[in-house]
């Protein structure tokens, strides 16, 4: 039977791009009222083949397992990301240090930590606000490889007292060569709360999202008590 016939010329790929589920089982169940009217219709001394009936069933019920397949497949994430985003909660309450450039400015005081693949000569600071605008830059001399941190008292370069709020650092370290120093800014800050985005579990830390993937440490907040 030609499919062409049935409106159906070309058959969805449940693989492909843009697969959409509802509409594969519409034409599958179009196909089957129509595979009746045909059948009821038919010529006599012309009957359909039955190698071709045969054929045209075995296409559909393909299809047909292909929609089954991807209804699991989708409650299957679903129970996934729900099991994933339960265990996300542990988080919430406790300091996490990753990898970031962002830093809350609280109370006059914002750090960061860095890592440094190799001693610099100078490393250049520059901490923007929140709308990406330039407020502080500085330089450092004769910086260790490894570890480093970077604390700032939230003033500009004109010494005016800048707002508590969300900051981000860049950093540029070159070495007595002149070569640059490859370098990684690291962020920390207490876990508010968590949410996955594009099946990415993230956390969010003092208005900035850190995705967990980045986390490199978690520590509890001490007992004021």
């Amino acid at each position: 039977m030609d499919l062409s016939t049935l409106g159906l010329s070309t058959l969805p790929n449940a693989s492909s791009a843009g697969f959409d589920g509802a509409k594969l089982a519409d034409d599958f169940d179009s196909f089957l009222t129509l595979l009746t009217a045909q059948l009821q219709n038919q010529d006599p001394l012309e009957p359909m083949k039955s190698e071709q009936f045969t054929e045209q069933l075995v296409q559909f019920s393909s299809v047909e397992q292909q929609i089954a397949t991807n209804d699991n497949l989708e409650t299957l994430t679903s129970l996934g990301l729900a099991g994933q985003q339960g265990a996300l909660v542990s988080f919430i309450g406790k300091n996490i240090e990753g990898v970031g450039n962002h830093a809350t400015l609280s109370d006059g005081l914002a750090n960061w930590k860095y890592d440094l693949e190799d001693e610099a000569e100078t490393v250049s600071i520059l901490i923007t606000n929140s709308a990406g605008k330039a407020v502080f830059t500085t330089k450092l001399n004769d910086v260790e490889a490894g570890d480093n941190s970077f604390n700032w008292d939230g003033r500009d370069n004109a010494d005016k007292e800048l707002p508590d709020g969300d900051y981000r650092i860049s950093i540029s370290a070159t070495d007595a060569d002149g070569t640059s120093v490859v370098s990684t800014p690291r962020s920390s800050g207490l876990v508010e709360g968590v949410e996955i985005v594009n099946g990415v579990a993230q956390l969010r830390v003092g208005g900035n999202i850190v995705p967990v993937n980045q986390v490199t440490s978690v520590s509890s907040v001490p007992d004021p008590s």
